[in-house]
């Protein structure tokens, strides 16, 4: 069950880069107002959001096609505890519900994979 649930994490995790990446690369006026954003981030920082969020997902799939993502499935915990962290201080000082939505995109997959490992480790 807990690799199971770590597999569910990781598609998930490079499926919502994957769609944000879309979204802020090709539609970033669009894609910032579905996020309820309140700030004014212009085109081009969004843009290349999007082409980092793009370059992850595709390298996290290269991970899921070769079958190595049990290996790295604890790395992407770890990558994503200090990220929601610094998120939510970047909403703090902006008050832009936008971090809030990335942050509730993020962390069921991070509790995912926490749950997946725990429940790994206590079935060995």
């Amino acid at each position: 069950m807990g690799l199971r649930l770590k597999r569910i994490a990781f598609v998930y995790l490079f499926s919502y880069l994957g769609v944000a990446a879309v979204g802020f690369g090709l539609f970033p006026t669009l894609t910032l107002k579905l996020f309820f954003s309140s700030g004014d981030y212009g085109v081009i920082l969004p843009r290349l959001l999007g082409a980092m969020m793009g370059v992850l997902s595709f390298l996290l799939f290269m991970i899921y096609r070769q079958g190595d993502w049990p290996k790295y499935s604890p790395f992407t915990m770890m990558a994503r505890t200090p990220l929601v962290l610094f998120i939510f201080y970047l909403y703090y000082l902006s008050r832009d519900p936008m971090f809030l939505i990335i942050n509730a995109i993020i962390l069921p997959g991070l509790i995912t994979t926490a749950v997946g490992t725990a429940l790994q480790r206590s079935e060995s």
